[in-house]
């Protein structure tokens, strides 16, 4: 089902890239093609209305000479070509009378009609089927000084058949080049849809595999829990103290069932981005005091020791809340790998822009293969052990969210001669929009 829902999101990607490459490339080829054709028609219309021009205020003989130098002309391909400019004269009843000037020409040109209301307008039309004119009509007035022509209606025509050549030559070479990024636009599709896939995919294999994860560790407390309970049903007359230890592991399920639940719902927070920070210039070395002072009592109580290491006095700018809880888990996990009798060391110092904290444990240790999977959710070097402790595999993937949100680094290394060190480093100011109200903590 999922692998059906992938390939159908995938189809929807790739077709709308491809529909919208093809819809820019449609719409540019029609911008570039109309401009074109307007720049190619823009000097042939300049040169009609020069012409008009030229023909209104010329000498009395300009039109009768012109036409009659274009009648010598040669004709090399020995037909009348019409190559040239040429004008036709219509009387008012709108048969040429100028058909001495046309020569040979009249008989290609002899079939064009005169439309009286198309005067002022540039158009565009075939002669004999093979010859593109652009044409402007033009009525003469009366006073004009040629009386001959005073009243008649001038059609002046330029050949345009090397710019419908043109236009035809780039009319080709642009739909060959439309077809050739249309293949591009569908490889660049594919590719596109399919990088645009991969963090779908990948948050959808995240997802699954959390669901999965969160179902089976929380189905171990409730399946305690409800065998506990069922067997304290059998046996309503016995006395608490009967059952005192199945009355203690269904309580501390319990309480790892609240635990675990609590980071799920943080890293549900980390995912949807929801969660309010409140970052406050912190005196660092009283805050991990008192953050660690409550666990050297416990850590004693385990036969263990912490401690935490002088600090030379500094502030940072953090969010205390979610540092205490990265302490919290950091301290937490040293505690539960660590035998008893060894030390576990805190210490903090400034690095440059930034300071660096470091919980080192006399633990078991991380083999290298293991650590780049160790901030992994619900991963656990040692289930059995894991579950012995309480562990989930999902504080050391908070701690990774809550140093990410603070805009630092942290990583394991080797403790000499044994153990873990946790090494976090973090900007003395992270590079985040801080609360209008700023709040320093003193000790």
């Amino acid at each position: 089902m999922s692998n059906k829902a992938n390939r159908s999101q995938w189809w929807r990607l790739f077709l709308s890239s491809f529909v919208g490459f093809a819809l820019i490339f449609i719409l540019l080829g029609i911008i570039v093609f109309v401009l074109f054709s307007r720049a190619m028609l823009t000097s042939t219309d300049q040169t009609l209305r020069v012409e008009r021009s030229a023909r209104l205020a010329g000498p009395p003989h300009r039109m009768t000479q012109r036409d009659t130098q274009q009648k010598q002309q040669p004709n090399k391909g020995g037909s009348a070509h019409p190559f040239m400019t040429t004008t036709l004269v219509f009387n008012s009843k709108g048969k040429i009378i100028n058909q001495a000037q046309l020569g040979s020409r009249y008989d290609s040109l002899k079939d064009i009609q005169l439309h009286r209301s198309e005067v002022g307008q540039l158009k565009s039309i075939v002669v004999g089927g093979k010859y593109n004119f652009r044409t402007l009509l033009t009525k003469v007035p009366q006073s004009n000084n040629d009386r001959s022509l005073a009243g008649r209606y001038l059609l002046i025509m330029e050949n345009i058949d090397p710019q419908k050549s043109a236009m035809r030559n780039f009319r080709r070479i642009m739909l060959m080049t439309m077809g050739i990024f249309w293949l591009l636009s569908i490889l660049i599709s594919v590719w596109l849809s399919r990088l645009t896939m991969r963090p779908i995919l990948k948050s959808w294999g995240r997802q699954t595999e959390f669901v999965g994860n969160a179902a089976h560790e929380l189905r171990t407390p409730l399946t305690i829990i409800q065998n506990k309970l069922e067997l304290l049903l059998t046996k309503p007359n016995d006395k608490i103290i009967d059952q005192a230890e199945n009355i203690a592991i269904a309580n501390s399920e319990s309480q790892r069932l609240q635990k675990l639940t609590h980071d799920l719902l943080a890293l549900a927070r980390s995912d949807s981005n929801t969660l309010q920070t409140n970052f406050e210039r912190t005196e660092v070395a009283d805050f991990l005091s008192r953050t660690v002072e409550p666990y050297t009592e416990i850590a004693a109580s385990q036969g263990k020791q912490l401690v935490l290491t002088p600090i030379t006095p500094f502030k940072a700018t953090l969010d205390q809340n979610l540092i205490h809880q990265l302490m919290n888990i950091l301290i937490d996990n040293a505690m539960k790998y660590s035998p008893q009798g060894s030390t576990i060391t805190i210490s903090a110092k400034i690095i440059g822009r930034k300071w660096q904290l470091v919980v080192a444990d006399q633990g078991i240790g991380i083999a290298p293969d293991q650590r780049r999977h160790i901030f992994d959710r619900f991963y656990r070097i040692d289930s059995s052990r894991s579950r012995q402790t309480g562990g989930n595999g999902l504080g050391l993937s908070i701690a990774h969210w809550i140093v990410d949100l603070h805009h630092g680094t942290i990583g394991v290394r080797d403790n000499q001669p044994q153990g873990s060190q946790f090494v976090t480093t973090l900007p003395l100011t992270p590079p985040t929009s801080l609360p209008t109200r700023h709040k320093t903590v003193k000790g």
